[in-house]
């Protein structure tokens, strides 16, 4: 896969390139006890191992000669700070979704804002993407901030979106039509 590098203003840096000098501070930051719960995932571990992070890292995210995943990881000053990526790249309706997460001490930094944007942007440029979509929670204030931010419209609710220990959550759906 094609390697992608990108210089924030904020000392923040975004790549696919993983650096495995980071693996214990990627496991350290993943290892949250309420992730999977605001990724709106029953597959993300807790506790989160060294064998999550590669099974994670190493995923095929390519067939064919084209990419549909991609999973860019956030650096901010040096250190993992979280991943931002895109996921079902629909190339025949130009749309994809877009998820990201950042660990609790990077938080409140405007890294997640700044992320979104940059892949929103290269989601429009490299992939001709012509809108992106996601679900948040509706009581993850944060993450919903961060995509008002970059110009996400709640398009709907889907009510009962999300069973999470015998309870059902609901989730405000966001799309960005990106030109």
């Amino acid at each position: 896969m094609e390697k992608f590098e990108f210089f924030l203003d904020n000392n923040v840096f975004i790549t696919n390139n993983f650096d495995i000098n980071s693996l214990h501070d990627f496991v350290e930051m993943a290892n949250e006890k309420d992730l999977g719960f605001n990724l709106m995932s029953h597959s993300f571990p807790y506790p989160y191992t060294e064998e999550d992070a590669l099974f994670f890292i190493d995923q095929e995210r390519e067939m064919g000669g084209e990419i549909f995943s991609l999973d860019l990881y956030i650096y901010f000053n040096g250190r993992i700070a979280g991943v931002i990526g895109l996921k079902d790249i629909d190339y025949l309706n130009n749309r994809a979704h877009i998820g990201y997460w950042i660990g609790k001490k990077y938080r409140n930094r405007g890294i997640a804002t700044s992320a979104v944007g940059l892949v929103s942007n290269v989601a429009k440029t490299y992939f001709g993407m012509h809108t992106l979509y996601t679900k948040v929670l509706v009581n993850n204030i944060p993450s919903i901030n961060v995509l008002l931010k970059n110009r996400f419209e709640i398009s709907g609710i889907e009510k009962d979106a999300f069973f999470f220990k015998n309870i059902y959550y609901s989730a405000y759906i966001f799309n960005k039509i990106l030109y």
